[in-house]
């Protein structure tokens, strides 16, 4: 494979309107691979202007053509566009290597195949959407629809833009919606590359929209706008607070998919080498820039040490190297900046009294002293007081906790102000079930780590993680209709 061949001599462009134009500055801004904090390739900055380009086109084209489009029609659109990315599945996971750090065979095989799957899943789900009708008696109907919002701005991640821009644009677009997407500056390239899909499949010009900038001159443009009706973000819970104070001039719909610091129960009665493969692929998974990942390891004092120090020699098996490398089974992290956060956090845990079981120094070798890599880092003893217990650090990083009882592990991973995830490794299956109805979280795990749907039954953030309903129903909204069928009824 020659990367090269994959990825443009040209600086990547916005898209408007049905057409891929350069920002109206110029302005262009480097794409660096972070496994080697080297520079592959350039892309437009928008701003405030290009934005409103954007928003005005979604707003043109959903009053006058897809607000005017049947569940079928879209479905059939999506089914093409569907066809088409699986054309350029191998281009996309090249580019999410580049621009994320992911590792090349997960990019390809499962986070393209699942945005792949999200064309086909969503084509069917615009077809299937139902109301219903309340029975008020023979002289009233009420019916109950469900209806697009019109103008979506999605703001996109950086962790997994691929996989979860195609699933949220695709339920977007089958809601009948149309959208200005705001991909992350750290990591914008697939989703500059994805409106190919759509335009191929014959999708209206300004149905989607798509423009890379700084949060500050796109983002800010998006919320306050009067012509976008709903704004949904997917990141940190700092920025989700952001967008909520940024939205008040308009007042208009905020869906909030942010911050995670999910605990993951281990009881002494678990299956113990199950559960210590759960426990490291819980936190591991993605380097650990996965916002559901089970970061809190809450341990039963019973298998506290033995538990431990299995897991470290199950961490110390990874192979940190570039994504292209097929000896890599650890990615770098998305930047230098992240990185140093991360490293930060590790310092911090040790300060508080935190042990250090494994990892928590950077590699001082090349290729890897070049890149953002962190190693798999567990830190014992960890107390509810700690910084690395209540903030989310988003690296392959482990707190670990001991607990007695069934009522003080639950505490426990209720002492943060996230409620987004949480895992229960148990044999015994009453109690598992237990202790997952107590953890404050919209997702949880019993015997196992991370979803097996993550569209057809998408998790909501409880607390801080979260503000607003999951999957299609979030970019919808309810319309009740009273028919009075009574003759000569009258007030």
């Amino acid at each position: 494979m020659n990367i090269s061949d994959y990825i443009k001599k040209e600086s990547y462009r916005l898209y408007i309107n049905g057409s891929y134009v350069p920002s109206r500055s110029g302005k262009t801004f480097d794409l660096i691979n972070p496994a080697n904090n080297q520079v592959f390739a350039t892309a437009y900055k928008g701003d405030a202007e290009d934005v409103q380009l954007a928003i005005d086109a979604a707003r043109e084209a959903f009053d006058s053509v897809w607000s005017k489009t049947t569940p079928k029609e879209r479905a059939d659109l999506l089914l093409k566009a569907g066809e088409e990315f699986n054309k350029l599945k191998e281009q996309f996971a090249v580019a999410e290597t580049l621009d994320v750090g992911k590792l090349f065979g997960g990019a390809l095989y499962y986070e393209a195949e699942m945005a792949r799957d999200a064309f086909n899943y969503y084509a069917g789900v615009a077809r299937t959407l139902e109301g219903k009708v309340v029975p008020l008696g023979p002289d009233v109907l009420n019916f109950v629809e469900w209806c697009p919002h019109g103008v979506v701005g999605e703001f996109l991640p950086w962790n997994g833009p691929l996989m979860m821009g195609c699933q949220k644009i695709c339920a977007i677009l089958a809601a009948g919606n149309t959208v200005v997407v705001k991909p992350s500056s750290q990591a914008p390239l697939t989703m500059l590359m994805l409106p190919e899909v759509f335009e191929k499949a014959g999708f209206p010009p300004g149905v989607i929209n798509v423009v890379s900038g700084s949060g500050a001159a796109c983002g800010d443009a998006l919320v306050k706008s009067k012509k976008v009706d709903m704004v949904s973000v997917t990141g940190g819970t700092s920025t989700g607070k952001d967008i909520i104070s940024c939205s008040a001039s308009t007042a208009k719909t905020v869906a909030l998919e942010m911050g995670g610091k999910s605990p993951h129960i281990v009881f002494a009665d678990c299956e113990m080498e199950q559960a210590l493969r759960w426990a490291r692929f819980a936190f591991t998974l993605g380097s650990g820039q996965v916002c559901v990942s089970g970061t809190r390891l809450i341990l039963q004092e019973d298998i506290y040490e033995e538990f431990l120090q299995k897991l470290k020699v199950l961490c110390e098996e990874f192979v940190p190297g570039d994504g292209f490398d097929p000896k890599a089974t650890l990615a770098t992290l998305n930047h230098k900046a992240h990185q140093e956060s991360v490293f930060r956090y590790i310092e911090s845990g040790i300060e508080e009294g935190a042990r250090l079981i494994c990892g928590g120094k950077p590699y001082e070798e090349e290729p890897l002293a070049s890149g953002c890599f962190v190693p798999v880092t567990i830190l014992a003893d960890v107390t509810p007081e700690m910084r690395v217990f209540q903030e989310e650090i988003f690296g392959p990083v482990l707190c670990v906790t001991p607990f007695k009882t069934e009522e003080e592990a639950i505490a426990i991973a209720n002492s943060t102000d996230f409620g987004l995830a949480g895992g229960v490794q148990s044999r015994d299956i009453k109690k598992a079930l237990r202790v997952a109805r107590g953890i404050r979280g919209g997702q949880i795990y019993i015997n196992s780590y991370f979803s097996n749907a993550m569209i057809e039954s998408a998790g909501t953030g409880w607390k801080e993680s979260g503000l607003g309903a999951a999957g299609i129903k979030k970019y919808m909204t309810s319309k009740t209709t009273f028919v009075n069928l009574a003759e000569g009824n009258a007030p």
